[in-house]
């Protein structure tokens, strides 16, 4: 049976824990690179085994923009079917770094990110799945939006095979969550860390195993993310009864927005704000690009 190769850059963070161990539980993966700054670990929940564990290889890298260059870096990323972005930092961990809060935010969520899609688009990769948030556009008076949306558009115009875009909202971390994640789930129900995992890892079977019809470039909400989870427990029962169709391969009906659509089935709990826009709006009503934001 055919099976799948996956890069993952984010890996370390709340989502990208979840993602491995998504990507290295599924049958359908024999081979996961992590590449980061420091070793991630995947959640206990998932019960990985030691053979589930040897599918994974952790790259200690320097996310430098001088030196994360593609004569450096293509090799992690050659011969892989898919490359998955969950890289992310808040303004909060940006104003704590020299410089600039806002540029220091910027070179993470946008020009790390874009750097990271060239390298894996040169280096052959033809499927990027790519976390972003609700409300990303890159005409938004705020940072954090007008970051994720023009992160959007430059991974977009890279020109790969196939663009998954992933626009979760409010995302529920536990006992992680901040202070104002818990305020904000009186105001909206949070989307599960391992459901947007599970919907990405899902998204990701599907096309590689041609079961689905998908145009180019699609953007998921939180109904998308919700319907991949069904699909991906559908499949589970399905792969059972013949063991020859990976898991997550066998259901899809290709939902979500097109580059040119608009997103379906959207709701007022799917299109919930997140912790990050929140704070924006509380201390940033309308900054300008040159204006360095408040630290949070």
């Amino acid at each position: 049976m055919a099976t799948l190769r996956a890069v993952v850059v984010g890996g370390t963070g709340a989502l990208g824990r979840f993602l491995l161990g998504e990507l290295v539980s599924s049958p359908a993966f024999s081979e996961v690179i992590s590449l980061g700054r420091r070793e991630a670990t995947i959640p206990e929940t998932f019960q990985i085994t030691d053979a589930q564990m040897r599918k994974l290889k952790q790259v200690i890298v320097d996310f430098d923009l001088e030196t994360f260059t593609l004569e450096n870096n293509k090799s992690h990323f050659e011969d892989k079917d898919v490359f998955f972005c969950a890289l992310g930092t808040t303004r909060s961990v940006a104003s704590r770094q020299p410089g600039n809060t806002a540029e220091n935010f910027r070179r993470i969520d946008l020009h790390l990110v874009v750097r990271c899609a060239e390298i894996a688009k040169a280096a052959g990769v033809r499927h990027v799945s790519l976390v972003s948030s609700v409300g990303a556009n890159a005409n938004s008076w705020f940072l954090y939006t007008k970051t994720k949306g023009q992160a959007e558009n430059e991974v977009e115009a890279i020109g790969f095979e196939r663009t998954s875009i992933w626009r979760p909202g409010l995302l529920d971390r536990g006992a992680d969550a901040r202070l104002a994640e818990k305020f904000l789930k009186i105001f909206a129900t949070p989307m599960a860390l391992g459901d947007v995992a599970c919907g990405m890892t899902t998204e990701a079977v599907q096309w590689a195993f041609k079961t689905t019809a998908f145009p180019p470039v699609s953007r998921y909400n939180n109904a998308a993310i919700r319907d991949f989870v069904r699909q991906s427990k559908q499949s589970e029962v399905n792969a059972a009864d013949n063991p020859s169709v990976p898991a997550a391969a066998t259901e899809g009906d290709g939902t979500g927005e097109s580059s040119e659509g608009q997103d379906a089935d959207r709701t007022a709990k799917d299109d919930a704000i997140t912790t990050e826009q929140a704070t924006e709006l509380e201390i940033e009503p309308k900054p300008s690009d040159n204006e360095e934001p408040k630290a949070v």
